[in-house]
């Protein structure tokens, strides 16, 4: 089951996502310190929502209304995406590919997966070709176990009615402050997905995207290409 289809399962049923989630998240320690965070979290909103009672502060009830807002759009757009977290993997590798665009000169798909992209190696590629292995690599990538796994145990974390609301706005208070970060650590692919209504479900898998936004701001990954070469077989 690919990632994407835990989402859409968030808001089906918490109950049939307890039941896919792989270490049994019910009742574990680890779940509850997940829950504990939720609500923490959303207590905080909460309080933060009293500055709309403070005119000097309005801006800021503005932004926290903005955001559940977007929230909500978020949420609906994962309805409108076969596979949303491949979309949203693919619009990042798309912009870092019309970066380094000028930077390599000759084009060149220096190593791909013909298992994976149904391209020969070290052949000529055009932007089309390119962009289906972004495709293809943000696609394999949100099918993984390991991506799946980083957004099971942000989702699969039960708790009693009494306590629900809290935590849904704790998961809201998350979501806002992942995006606020994205917006600091990469303000481009930030407004890409801003524009795909899309930009509140970074936190998702802000663990896997943000380490890759990080190594291509240090010049650790070079291109696409030492991206794709790098997450091929994760």
């Amino acid at each position: 089951m690919q990632a994407s289809d835990y989402l859409k399962m968030k808001f089906q049923s918490d109950r049939q996502l307890a039941i896919y989630g792989q270490q049994g998240v019910a009742g574990t320690w680890k779940a509850l310190k997940g829950i504990g965070s939720d609500i923490y979290s959303g207590m905080e909103r909460v309080s933060w929502y009293s500055s709309c009672l403070i005119p000097s502060y309005h801006d800021v009830c503005e932004e926290l209304l903005s955001e559940e807002k977007r929230m909500y759009l978020s949420i609906v757009s994962i309805y409108r995406y076969r596979n949303v977290i491949a979309h949203m993997l693919y619009l990042y590798f798309e912009s870092i590919m019309t970066d380094s665009e000028n930077g390599n000169e000759k084009n060149r798909v220096r190593k791909t997966d013909s298992n994976v992209t149904g391209l020969v190696k070290n052949i000529p590629a055009s932007k089309a070709a390119r962009l289906a292995i972004a495709w293809a690599l943000a696609k394999s990538l949100s099918e993984s176990g390991l991506l799946s796994e980083i957004v099971v145990e942000r989702l699969a974390r039960r708790v009693p009615n009494v306590v629900m609301a809290l935590q849904l706005m704790g998961t809201d208070q998350k979501c806002a402050l992942a995006a606020r970060r994205l917006k600091v650590l990469d303000p481009k692919y930030y407004a890409t997905l801003y524009a795909a209504q899309l930009e509140m479900l970074y936190y998702f898998f802000e663990p896997f995207l943000a380490e890759i936004i990080k190594k291509v701001q240090t010049g650790f990954y070079k291109d696409f290409d030492a991206i794709y070469n790098d997450l091929k077989d994760k």
